[in-house]
């Protein structure tokens, strides 16, 4: 079953689609990534302006695009701080509803914590000792405390790149 996930960050759009195999194994059909800085001129005072607007639309486009030509089963998406702190947040979900037919989901920063945790533990080899695991994004970092077995602690902070 292929599957398609979308990731909009504050400062980069990810798209991944994967072939997910009845034990659970999966192999990556495409990874494309877009440099948007949807906080550009606008994260301090909580807007996405104009222009990183329009680049995260057009954006949003291509990765639809790569979508019907992979027809995935199942869509998720999943907006991050920008999305989250932006007074026209809900307006650029609102539009890629209409003109796209994905729904993306604005998760907290808590759960974006959970996310990067396990993503981490996929690619590093965590031990039985503690480890602070840190993510700088565009509007807010977060920090983890965690082994191989689980997280202990985990902070979301509106500070990041951007």
């Amino acid at each position: 079953m292929k599957i398609a996930v979308i990731d909009l960050g504050t400062n980069t759009f990810h798209l991944l689609v994967i072939e997910l195999d009845k034990d659970k194994s999966w192999r990556k059909l495409l990874h494309k990534r877009i440099t948007v800085k949807l906080g550009q001129k606008g994260i301090n005072k909580n807007i996405i302006a104009p222009a990183p607007f329009k680049r995260g639309l057009k954006a949003f486009e291509s990765f639809s695009e790569d979508i019907r030509k992979f027809k995935p089963k199942k869509i998720y998406a999943f907006g991050t701080a920008a999305l989250r702190s932006a007074s026209n947040g809900k307006d650029f979900l609102k539009i890629l509803k209409q003109q796209f037919g994905i729904n993306v989901t604005v998760i907290s920063g808590k759960q974006e914590a959970n996310l990067i945790y396990l993503g981490v533990k996929q690619a590093v080899k965590l031990g039985d000792k503690k480890s602070l695991i840190m993510d700088i994004g565009g509007g807010s970092v977060e920090f983890i405390i965690a082994d191989a077995r689980k997280a202990y602690w985990k902070g979301s902070y509106k500070l990041g790149a951007a």
